[in-house]
């Protein structure tokens, strides 16, 4: 389900809420996926430069040393991407927040007195903007 397809029947503001915590959530969730995959990928790069330095200390043969730092040499370059990533997806779940606390302070007092009045609403039709 997309964005848009998830909010296009928000039709209420408490519909709206809902579905803005929904997707504030899953925004969270893959942010600290993200961070939990780069540190993975930051370890073993690290991991795979220490076997190619201790490989060549031990003076194992130059094409297998040179395969291990090669290794190390692009999980450095996941690392970065992933950092990058990372950012990018702490970013999305700060614009997620900021949303949901928009929607909720600029919404909130209209929905609280809505639901407070004594008078009914009338039909939905009466509100339409024409």
């Amino acid at each position: 389900m997309s964005v848009t397809e998830s909010l296009a029947d928000a039709a209420t503001y408490a519909a709206l809420r809902t579905k803005l915590a929904w997707l504030t959530h899953q925004v969270h969730v893959h942010a600290e996926t993200v961070t939990t995959l780069a540190t993975t990928v930051d370890e073993t790069a690290e991991q795979m430069q220490d076997a190619s330095e201790t490989m060549k200390a031990l003076a194992v043969d130059a094409a297998t040393t040179a395969e291990f730092a090669d290794a190390a040499l692009t999980m450095t370059g996941a690392k970065e991407a992933a950092g990058a990533y990372t950012a990018a997806a702490d970013s999305a779940a700060a614009a997620a927040d900021d949303a949901r606390t928009a929607v909720e302070s600029d919404h909130g007092g209209i929905a609280d007195a809505v639901d407070s009045s004594p008078v009914e609403m009338a039909e939905a039709v009466f509100y339409a903007q024409q």
